[in-house]
């Protein structure tokens, strides 16, 4: 039976489906490419969330079946006479639900649910491939810097080898220069191993977006308001995860309505045309009744039936609970660790910057003998670790950061409200 306001329900569209349909069209710019338009061109063309955006389309046409429980049903059965195929005979059957229970409605409840779920699924798998994109563009990042950091490591050892080989004129000087050589050595291994490292990360940024990975820009730390304590709460609760479980919820109790509802009666209108045969002739007959109707009783399943959709019920409940645990203890540990990079990243910047000043002041003491090449290149490498550390470490901070907003699902909103503000 048709409800008011279910033709407006209608004509609805998928509030966040359609908001990353809109975001996936949007064009990319073709100059230095920034996270925003790599996550963009990404997201173009990555096959599970267009596989996530099409269940959900499922799920709204699933919406539109379940509404049709309100309208007539029609059925027809048509065919020759016996003995005389000259002669047709037909029957004819309408029949209109006028209450059920709540049954019908219990049906559409729970297809909304779905749909709402399958909704919620999208923006988790918009969220999840921005992420993977995130992380390659971050580790392309990471690469292509500590890369560089071998590159002047090597130039700093190219000019210690100089400068050992102008000063060699003895045995005790030659070993210096030897090495000075060795480091050089191994610092060339270490060239090879970042330039490999590289370019199998953008290999898989190809992959994942489809263009070489060429002029990155690096992003700036991400600030999430909504990890602060008094708004951590809510914003797990509103994050997508928390509300695909909770529709399952809503939609384990649509079923429990309906399958108590399926163990009463039907009432409906029920209005039948037919052509018969009936003693060897062809009568017409039509009848207009109300009737009720109820499903067959095959042992007790009928009374099960309830008790299964009310312990399915249960399970949806404590799925949702555990998801709520299972996201707060993600963000809280991933807020921490932030946290805890923060303090290593200042310490490591000011060994970097120490080991920049020693290394000058061992070069200017080396030039007038007072120190030995051998100490020289230990600060050397100890420069290359602290600098090839720093990297990884604000890099792993911005990482840290995205993983948090995609689990509460704030990362495809904030490459959206950075399309629209560009």
């Amino acid at each position: 039976m048709a409800r008011k306001g279910d033709g407006d329900r209608r004509t609805r569209r998928s509030g966040p489906a359609l908001a990353v349909g809109l975001w996936l069209a949007l064009p990319a710019c073709a100059c230095a490419m920034s996270l925003t338009q790599a996550v963009q061109r990404g997201l173009a063309i990555e096959p599970q969330l267009r596989a996530a955006m099409a269940d959900a389309a499922r799920a709204a046409t699933d919406v539109r079946i379940a509404r049709s429980g309100y309208y007539p049903a029609l059925s027809v059965a048509a065919g020759p006479k016996a003995l005389d195929p000259g002669e047709m005979v037909y029957d004819v059957n309408l029949s209109q639900m006028l209450y059920d229970w709540g049954r019908v409605s219990s049906r559409v409840a729970n297809a909304r649910a779905q749909q709402r779920g399958q909704d919620a699924a999208v923006e988790v798998a918009a969220d999840d491939a921005a992420l993977q994109i995130v992380e390659v563009y971050l580790d392309v990042l990471a690469a292509q810097q500590r890369l560089q950091a071998v590159q002047a490591h090597l130039q700093r050892l190219q000019v210690i080898a100089d400068l050992s080989e102008a000063r060699s004129g003895g045995y005790a000087d030659r070993s210096e220069l030897e090495r000075t050589r060795l480091e050089l050595a191994r610092g060339q291994d270490q060239l090879a191993t970042e330039q490999g490292a590289l370019q199998e990360l953008r290999n898989q940024f190809l992959l994942l977006v489809g263009v070489e990975a060429e002029d990155l820009v690096e992003p700036e730390t991400l600030e999430l308001p909504q990890l602060a304590p008094p708004l951590l709460a809510q914003a797990v609760d509103a994050s997508p995860l928390l509300r695909k479980a909770g529709e399952q919820v809503r939609a384990a109790e649509a079923e429990v309505r309906e399958a108590r509802a399926a163990m009463k009666p039907q009432l409906n209108l029920e209005a039948a045309a037919l052509r018969r045969d009936v003693g060897g002739r062809l009568q017409n007959d039509s009848t207009i009744s109300l009737r009720l109707s109820m499903d067959v009783f095959q042992g007790m399943s009928t009374f099960l039936r309830p008790q299964a959709a009310r312990q399915r019920l249960e399970a949806a409940q404590w799925n949702l609970e555990a998801m709520r645990r299972e996201v707060r203890r993600t963000v809280q540990t991933l807020a921490d660790s932030g946290e805890a990079l923060r303090g290593r990243e200042q310490a490591l910047l000011r060994q970097a910057q120490q080991a920049v000043e020693v290394a000058e002041l061992y070069r200017e003491q080396l030039s007038v003998g007072r120190r030995e090449v051998i100490e020289l290149l230990n600060v050397q490498r100890e420069r290359l670790e602290a600098e090839r550390q720093l990297i990884s470490l604000r890099i792993e901070r911005k990482r840290l950061r995205y993983r948090a907003a995609a689990q509460i699902g704030a990362l495809h909103a904030l490459f959206q409200e950075t399309t629209h503000a560009g």
